[in-house]
């Protein structure tokens, strides 16, 4: 491990923790959300997956962002499964702090191309670790069925180990100049921040 990928963890640690601990997410993770509030949160969440996938996909030939395009860990097709299964997407418009991380990941890809890997870099990796807690509160306490817990399911992904590692090593191997790097921290905060927002702002409208 070099000093980008430990600068990304001592800088960001702290709001990386507190994006796991606020809001709906805290609710969902002590077992006091509604099942209503989750489909209402899976359902604001596949916007931003859209709008990150597309960028990186869009990306593709970018050759800093071309090795992040790993489509083995998108999440908006199988959200949208859930949401089909859980059929309760009638209704449900998107959050404004939702509408608010969308504008920021399609305007920083016009700033700088490599930012969008920070985006994927807090969403997908969160996933690949809390999404395994999620998955089973879900099952054990709210009694969900694999076919409405797509989001968890990674079943092209063969060693989430391994994809960790390399993914690491793809950041600290990142051509950044100190000033990008600089950015590059201040974009994975300002992720986990608006990550914050959503939770927050869900747990706020429904309570």
């Amino acid at each position: 491990m070099n000093n980008f990928m430990i600068d990304i963890r001592n800088k960001t640690n702290v709001l990386h923790k507190a994006a796991e601990s606020s809001g709906f997410t805290k609710k969902l993770l002590n077992k006091e959300a509604l099942k209503e509030s989750y489909i209402e949160y899976i359902y604001n969440l596949y916007f931003v997956y859209e709008a990150i996938e597309h960028n990186l996909d869009k990306l593709e030939n970018n050759e800093s962002v071309k090795p992040f395009v790993t489509n083995e860990i998108y999440r908006s097709t199988e959200i949208k499964k859930d949401i089909e299964a859980l059929n309760k997407d009638n209704g449900i418009e998107k959050l404004a702090s939702t509408i608010a991380y969308v504008d920021r990941i399609n305007s920083i890809v016009e700033k700088n191309p490599k930012y969008i890997i920070a985006h994927a870099y807090t969403r997908f990796l969160a996933d690949l670790f809390g999404g395994r807690i999620f998955y089973s509160i879900l099952k054990d306490h709210y009694g969900l069925e694999d076919n409405s817990l797509n989001y968890y399911i990674y079943k092209d992904l063969k060693d989430m180990r391994a994809y960790v590692m390399n993914y690491h090593n793809m950041l600290n191997t990142l051509e950044l100049t100190d000033a990008e790097k600089e950015e590059f921290l201040i974009e994975i905060s300002n992720s986990y921040i608006y990550n914050m927002a959503i939770s927050n702002e869900l747990d706020a409208k429904n309570n």
